[in-house]
């Protein structure tokens, strides 16, 4: 349905939008500039999308989103490890 194609093809490039952050602290062990606030908000914003989306029976957002999650909760993760870690001291 053409529809879902469009909710998929928004997830997606929503995902999409936070890999470069991701793969930049993986890299460079260090995250002192990435927001824990902006990150968490995210994850708040996404659970209440997610939950709109499962009670509206809209899959695709409940199923995005949930991806998205992941990807902002692992960068969450990534930045609490981070933001104060000096690899060359």
């Amino acid at each position: 349905m053409m529809v879902d194609a469009i909710a998929y093809a928004a997830g997606f490039l929503a995902m999409l939008s936070f890999l470069p952050q991701v793969l930049k602290t993986l890299r460079r062990k260090k995250a002192g500039d990435v927001s824990v606030a902006m990150l968490t908000l995210t994850l708040v914003t996404n659970a209440l999308y997610a939950t709109y989306g499962a009670l509206m029976e809209l899959y695709p957002i409940v199923i995005m989103l949930g991806i998205m999650s992941v990807i902002v909760l692992f960068q969450l993760l990534l930045t609490l490890k981070y933001r104060d870690h000096h690899p060359n001291s």
